[in-house]
């Protein structure tokens, strides 16, 4: 029978590095579902909320790593201590465990049912899950084993996504001819009117160095998070992503240089065979030229050329996405209460 263990504070290496592996085996464990990645979360973000992390263990192996935080939310009827899954929707994409896909009815049920016998919680939303990945249905289901009452089941967001099997070729003759044809005027329009187009990987020695500045573009570019790139945990934030995952390549900083001079830049995590695109700004002053959108287009290229599967977009149903031909893929939220 699986049994639940909690753990405070760092997990041993021993853990940390079953965790790793369990991260490799799942195929929808992306770079947010790390330890690596929510250990940065927990040092620079996730100061004002308590963290555990519960393994499940059968037969002498770890199957699951279901890291949660606990919270205090202040209602009219009182504060009420709500549980969810590491890593905040502020900055993080997709949500919620890690297990092989055989094992996840068996790690959502150790789980529910650890909550179901703990008094210290008022609900437990299980937000940023894959609708595709398996997790909602097995956490619905422990609700119901255990009792317990789903108060909401919702889908959160979506995550656009571009299939890149078979190539750049496969993928240019998948879109529409509409949009392929614009996505290459762009191109052209962009060369003819500013200059030769060079896509450059910042070496990753120097990407911490070149966040404020890529924050601070990012700020003027999109007007309607101006707010969110400006702040300075937020700049703390994409530095210390920087140094944990810029050296290794997991996280990317490119530029696109038109005629020589920085137009567009891009900030990437890549993990297994996704390609994830977490942030971009772009010149102002070229605005009307879609250097931003150019850059995507050759991001996807070279995605492509070096053999990922899964070019994604991450985050928000911004129009721009689905002129790639991106596809969504809904994150659910299924919140339990006690009933």
């Amino acid at each position: 029978m699986p049994e639940l263990r909690t753990h405070q504070g760092e997990l041993d290496a021993s853990l940390r590095s079953e965790w790793d592996l369990l991260c490799d085996e799942d195929p929808d464990a992306t770079v947010f579902h790390t330890p690596r990645y929510l250990e940065v979360w927990r040092r620079e973000l996730g100061g004002g909320v308590a963290t555990r992390v519960h393994t499940v263990h059968h037969d002498g192996r770890v199957i699951g790593v279901v890291p949660d935080a606990n919270e205090l939310r202040g209602t009219p009827s009182g504060p009420q201590e709500i549980r969810r899954f590491q890593g905040g929707t502020e900055v993080t994409d997709y949500l919620g465990p890690v297990a092989r896909v055989e094992d996840r009815t068996d790690v959502a049920d150790a789980y529910v049912a650890n909550l179901a016998a703990d008094v210290d919680w008022d609900e437990f939303v299980a937000a940023g899950l894959a609708a595709d990945s398996g997790w909602p249905e097995a956490f619905r289901a422990a609700a119901k084993r255990h009792g317990l009452t789903i108060v909401e089941d919702t889908i959160e967001d979506v995550c656009p996504r571009v299939g890149l099997d078979g190539g750049h070729d496969a993928y240019l003759a998948q879109l529409p001819g509409k949009q392929r044809q614009e996505l290459s005027r762009k191109t052209r329009k962009l060369a003819r009117d500013a200059g030769e187009l060079e896509l450059i990987e910042v070496d990753p020695g120097e990407a911490a160095g070149r966040m404020d500045a890529f924050l601070d573009q990012a700020a003027d570019s999109h007007p309607e998070k101006a707010g969110f790139f400006r702040r300075e945990d937020i700049h703390a934030w994409f530095r210390a992503l920087a140094e944990q995952f810029a050296e290794s390549r997991v996280l990317r900083l490119h530029e696109l240089h038109v005629g020589g001079l920085p137009a567009a830049s891009t900030v990437s995590l890549v993990h297994g065979g996704v390609w994830g695109l977490y942030n971009s700004s772009f010149d102002t002053a070229l605005a009307s030229l879609a250097p931003g959108v150019v850059m995507v287009g050759l991001l996807i290229e070279e995605a492509a050329n070096d053999g990922y599967e899964v070019f994604d977009l991450l985050r928000g149903d911004e129009a721009y996405k689905y002129r790639f031909g991106a596809q969504d893929r809904v994150l659910q939220r299924v919140t339990i209460g006690r009933g």
